[in-house]
């Protein structure tokens, strides 16, 4: 008796989401899109996704102007950012040298 318990995991609809994501938008997106939006918002609240990652995802979405289809790779992105040693070591980006010369040998 007394023990303390966790709260409960935020339980938040798919309606709630969609209607999030629309007001957040400046103008109203179509119904055709925001009812598939709320498909896909849907089934991955039904698979357990957290729904900060899905509100993540649709932040993303929207910022990006996505079709609602990329919604479950812009969760998992949320979910699984890629690790910093994910890129490749040592990549350096190519530029203009500084002295041609001394960076070619004459040889252009």
């Amino acid at each position: 008796m007394g023990g303390a318990s966790a709260p409960a995991p935020e339980s938040v609809s798919a309606k709630a989401l969609i209607a999030e994501y629309a007001v957040a938008c400046a103008n109203r997106p179509p119904t055709g899109f925001l009812g598939h939006l709320g498909k896909e918002t849907a089934r991955l609240l039904a698979e357990g996704i957290d729904a900060a990652y899905v509100r993540a995802g649709l932040e993303r979405l929207r910022a990006k102007g996505l079709h609602p289809s990329v919604l479950p790779s812009l969760v998992n992105e949320a979910m699984n950012p890629p690790a910093p040693s994910d890129t490749s070591p040592g990549h350096r980006p190519w530029a203009n040298p500084v002295d041609a010369q001394a960076a070619y040998g004459g040889e252009l």
